[in-house]
């Protein structure tokens, strides 16, 4: 008999797995010890760069909601695209498994070489697979002024994005609609434009559990009621029992995780 079970993941839930799924992949840990990864803002990016701080035994006290530019909350009664209004802290590059801060990721990257990697999160994961993400600042942010030396250089891009973002459209179509000088006024939050990233590789809670163990993993159903709201509920099918005994041990700790708290003032 095959070992089938759903797991219901709230959003701080699915972004501690994914983080987990990110730093096994066989690449970044090629990466930590032969090459850079860079790490860019992001909520779900805030929870790997965790991960790799605690896979390299680096002691920081971080507060995740500093490691974050544009964010969706709630002002007022309305939910709204809205900046860090709290401290934000610089972007993270790892060489060779050594932290370090970042002053300029774009001519940081252009030092990047094959096998680096460049780790940036999305807003939006559309019906082709295509994530994209939202940039108010009129330069495109992190992704608009990186992604011609990253697509130039050929240099890898994985999109760490819960499946809680999943939309139905496609985003390179979707882009022509968005726009900073294209949404009339007033708009909720701040004007913004849609920038996809078909070049990226998208890692969701899905390739998470597929990463950390032998099994399949599907997205069953999304969404909930009365705290519950933004979930995913993920069926995985392992057919090993010991295999299966891994699995919860890992999902009684993921199902711990405390609530994201963005920076709002």
């Amino acid at each position: 008999m095959k070992n089938r079970i759903i797991f219901t993941l709230n959003p701080s839930q699915s972004r501690r797995l994914i983080a987990k799924g990110i730093v096994a992949l066989p690449e970044i840990q090629h990466a930590l010890e032969d090459g850079k990864i860079f790490v860019s803002r992001g909520s779900t990016n805030a929870y790997v760069l965790e991960e790799l701080y605690a896979l390299k035994n680096i002691q920081e006290n971080f507060n995740k909601g500093d490691y974050n530019a544009g964010q969706i909350v709630p002002r007022e009664n309305t939910m709204s695209l809205w900046v860090n209004k709290g401290e934000r802290k610089q972007e993270v590059m790892f060489s060779k498994g050594e932290k370090i801060d970042v002053e300029d990721h774009v001519k940081t990257i252009e030092k990047f070489n094959q096998n680096d990697i460049f780790i940036k999160g999305a807003n939006a994961l559309d019906i082709k697979g295509v994530p994209a993400v939202l940039a108010a600042g009129r330069g495109g942010g992190t992704i608009g002024r990186a992604q011609g030396t990253l697509q130039a250089k050929g240099i890898e891009v994985i999109c760490p994005i819960g499946l809680e973002k999943m939309i139905l459209g496609n985003v390179l179509e979707l882009q022509q609609l968005m726009g900073v000088n294209n949404l009339d006024k007033p708009a909720q939050g701040l004007p913004c434009g849609l920038i996809p990233m078909p070049f990226a590789s998208t890692f969701t809670e899905i390739d998470a559990f597929e990463t950390l163990f032998e099994c399949e993993a599907y997205h069953v159903a999304s969404g909930g009621v009365g705290g519950a709201e933004g979930s995913v509920s993920i069926l995985v099918d392992v057919f090993d029992d010991a295999e299966m005994k891994a699995v919860n041990q890992l999902m009684d700790k993921i199902m711990q995780e405390p609530v994201y708290k963005p920076n709002l003032d």
